[in-house]
C-alpha cells in the first residue's frame, strides 16, 4: 500500500513541474540586445554578417518567439548586401507592430523605416526610367537632324 501512493505521489509532483510557464520576456531587454546585436552586424565583414543571419534564422526556426522574430527581422532590415531582404522583414515584424511593448515600438520604427525605403525605391526607379526615356528621345533628336543635314 505504501508502494503505490509514493509512486503516486512522484507522479504528481513530476506532472506538476511540467506546467512551469515560462520566465517572462524583459522587452526592453530584448530590445536593447537586438539594438546592440544589430549594431554589431552592420559594423561586421559580409561573411560575419551571413554568420549572424545563418543564427537569427535557425534560432527563429527553432523557436518562433518574440525575441527571435525581432532579432531576424531587424538584421533583414538592415541596408548590408549580405542581409537586407526588405519584404523578409516587414512581414516578420509586421504582427509585432501592434505590441504594447518596447518590442512593439522597434518594430513599428524599422517597418516605417523600411516602408520610407521602399518607396523611395520605387521613386529612384521611376527617375530612371524618365531619364531613359528623355535619353531614347535625345538619340531620335540627334539621329533625325543628321538626317535633315544629308
Amino acid at each position: 500500500m505504501k508502494f503505490p501512493s509514493l509512486l503516486l505521489s512522484l507522479c504528481l509532483f513530476l506532472g506538476a513541474c511540467s506546467h512551469v510557464p515560462p520566465a517572462p520576456v524583459d522587452e526592453n531587454r530584448l530590445v536593447l540586445d537586438t539594438l546592440a546585436l544589430a549594431q554589431k552586424t552592420a559594423a561586421a565583414n559580409a561573411e560575419e554578417q551571413k554568420r549572424e543571419l545563418a543564427s537569427a534564422q535557425q534560432a527563429y526556426n527553432r523557436e518562433r518567439s518574440l525575441g527571435n522574430r525581432l532579432r531576424l527581422g531587424v538584421l533583414l532590415a538592415l541596408p548590408q548586401p549580405a542581409l537586407e531582404d526588405k519584404s523578409r522583414a516587414l512581414a516578420l515584424l509586421e504582427p509585432l507592430a501592434g505590441h504594447a511593448g518596447p518590442a512593439g515600438q522597434l518594430a513599428t520604427l524599422v517597418q516605417g523605416q523600411l516602408n520610407e525605403r521602399l518607396k523611395e525605391g520605387r521613386r529612384a526607379q521611376q527617375l530612371k526610367e524618365q531619364l531613359d526615356e528623355l535619353k531614347s528621345i535625345e538619340r531620335q533628336l540627334i539621329e533625325r537632324s543628321r538626317k535633315g543635314r544629308q
